[in-house]
Formats: C-alpha cells, sequence, structure tokens
C-alpha cells in the first residue's frame, strides 16, 4: 500500500470520527451539513436501482413544462391541460378513486377561457399487508402561469418534475402492491399557500372514517443541481426516520443529504410545501426536494436545463424510500 493511500485512508477515518463526535455531542438528529457531505464525497459509485419508466417521466415532464400548459396556474386553459394529462396517467395506471372520482374539486369559478375546473387529484392502491394504514405520496402540479409580458414560467423543475414521478410511482406500485396503502396526490394551488393540501387533510380529518394516514412523502424540486445534492427534510421533526435516508443513500449516486427542517426564514422547509399541513396534524413526514437554483420562480426553470439523467436517479431513489419505509 502506497503512503498516499495509507494517507487517504487515516483521512477517511478522521473525518468519520469527527462525524460520530459531532453529532454525539451536539445531541442533533443528523450531524452538520459539512459532515454529510464530507463522508458522501468519499462514497463509492453504485449501479443505481432502476424500477420506474424513465421514456415516460421524460415524456410527462416535458408536457408538463411545455408551452401548451402555459405555467399551470389554476383557472387557466394550461392548467386544465395538465389536469387533464395527470387524471389520464392516473387512470391508465389503474388506481382507485375515493368517491369515484379523481378530481377533489376545490372551487368552482369559470374564466374567460370557460373552464371551470380546479382541484387535486387524488387515486389510491390498496396495502396488501397492513392496509388499513395509509402513506401519501404527493407532489404540487400548479405554478405561476404568465408574466405580466405573457412570458411562461414553465416550472419543469417546480414542480412539474415531481408530479411526472409521482405518475410514474403510481404506475409502478399498481404493478408492485406494497404491504401499505398508498394515496397519490397531485396538489394544486402549493403556490398560493399549500391551499390543495391543506383542503386535502382538513377534509380528511374531519371524516371519523377516515383513512388512517401514517406518512407523508412529499416530492417539490427533484431535478436540478449542480451538486448533485438533494435534500430529505423532516428529520429534525421525526428522528426515528433516519434509517430511510440511510438506507435510501445505499441505492443512489445522488448525494443524499439531511437538513432544512431547522433555522429561520427559507433555510427552513418545512412550512414551505404540501407537507406542512401533514406536519400540522402531527402526522410524520419526509419532503423530498432540491436547494434553490438560479432559475427557480423564473420563466427560465425550462425542460431543456434538466439533467435527465440525474434527475431520473431521483426518482428512483424516491420510488425507494417508499418501499423502505416501515410503519
Amino acid at each position: 500500500m502506497t503512503k498516499e493511500k495509507i494517507k487517504y485512508g487515516l483521512l477517511l477515518i478522521a473525518i468519520a470520527v469527527l462525524v460520530v463526535v459531532k453529532y454525539f455531542l451536539t445531541k442533533a438528529p443528523y450531524p452538520a451539513i459539512y459532515l454529510q457531505r464530507a463522508v458522501l464525497s468519499s462514497k463509492s459509485p453504485i449501479t443505481p436501482v432502476r424500477i420506474l419508466d424513465s421514456a415516460e417521466i421524460v415524456e410527462d415532464l416535458k408536457f408538463l413544462s411545455s408551452d401548451s400548459c402555459e405555467g399551470r396556474l389554476p383557472g387557466s386553459y394550461g392548467h386544465t391541460l395538465a389536469m387533464d394529462r395527470i387524471i389520464k396517467r392516473m387512470r391508465e395506471a389503474g388506481v382507485d378513486s375515493f368517491n369515484n372520482s379523481l378530481l377533489q374539486e376545490l372551487e368552482f369559478r369559470r374564466n374567460n377561457n370557460g373552464t371551470n375546473k380546479s382541484g387535486n387529484i387524488i387515486g389510491w392502491i390498496k396495502g396488501t399487508a397492513y392496509p388499513e394504514k395509509y402513506i401519501v405520496i404527493s407532489a404540487h402540479y400548479d405554478h405561476l402561469g404568465k408574466t405580466a409580458n405573457g412570458e411562461i414560467f414553465h416550472g419543469a423543475s417546480d414542480n412539474a418534475s415531481g408530479t411526472a414521478c409521482v405518475l410514474s410511482m403510481a404506475k409502478y406500485f399498481k404493478q408492485h402492491p406494497q404491504p401499505y396503502s398508498l394515496i397519490f396526490a397531485a396538489f394544486d394551488k402549493e403556490e398560493t399557500g399549500e391551499k390543495g393540501s391543506f383542503y386535502f387533510i382538513n377534509e380528511n380529518m374531519s371524516k371519523p372514517d377516515h383513512p388512517d394516514i401514517k406518512f407523508n412523502l412529499n416530492i417539490d424540486m427533484i431535478a436540478r443541481n449542480d451538486r448533485n445534492e438533494i435534500f430529505v427534510c423532516g428529520i429534525a421533526h421525526y428522528p426515528a426516520l433516519s434509517y430511510v435516508v440511510k438506507e435510501a443513500q445505499k441505492k443512489t449516486n445522488a448525494k443524499l443529504l439531511m437538513g432544512h427542517d431547522t433555522g429561520e426564514n427559507r433555510d427552513n422547509w418545512t412550512s414551505l410545501s404540501d407537507h406542512f399541513p401533514f406536519h400540522r396534524y402531527n402526522i410524520p413526514f419526509l419532503y423530498v426536494g432540491v436547494e434553490d437554483h438560479p432559475d427557480y420562480h423564473k420563466t427560465t426553470d425550462t425542460f431543456e436545463k434538466i439533467d435527465l439523467a440525474t434527475y431520473i436517479e431521483n426518482c428512483n431513489m424516491v420510488a425507494q424510500i417508499v418501499q423502505i419505509v416501515k410503519l
């Protein structure tokens, strides 16, 4: 063994010791992000798991972020096209519906285009061992529409990426049912304060015979990060779920980090997406997403800027999380 290899090995040991000492001394739910990055930087590449339909994911991502969908502003014609596409995919997957409809309407308001459809799209699959326990897998499909000058907020990363992933998982898990019942939720009106997810969970909890939701996996912006990093938010609130991240790290080349669930303002993602209404009811959640990129909430958040190989790996990693979770 060369001196260089010995030095490198000792460096890795020192980093690992530092991580353990820092973790236990602070009693934090996970190591500091810079320590997590140091450990993951030495991780050997693996052959990643591929269980989802890559071609269909890319096709849905491209459509939902296209000019035709006009930025998916609720009440717009483009939003209706996106809604119809999601419902079509859910039906093709063969998922069941609640109350004989995949659409959970939020309001009835006709706009200048003559459309009055707005709402969440909800499908579910019965579990094989514990059908009375439900996991909600969610992503919002609405976005910002157009600028005053008519430029389109395409929202490829935010959040066509999460929606396409959810649709592919609905198809896969219909063919490969899990022990727990799975609810697939494409939420509306996240951009204006998580209105769709609040409506869904409030309606659910108001009924005496409501599905017993044990966990929410929320997916919002999983397509773009120059460092190939993606975060899992929620461990600070539900530290018992840290095993999920540790197991998922073994199945992906993405740098899967724990964080963004403490602190102030936008650095704390606890209330910034559709997992928050579940958290308000003390339902454990994990939120998977990347940090803001330069095109966040800009008209330049387009399909062409997404590294499809990285995105597909992230989608499959999220699907692995569903299989790892134990309730």
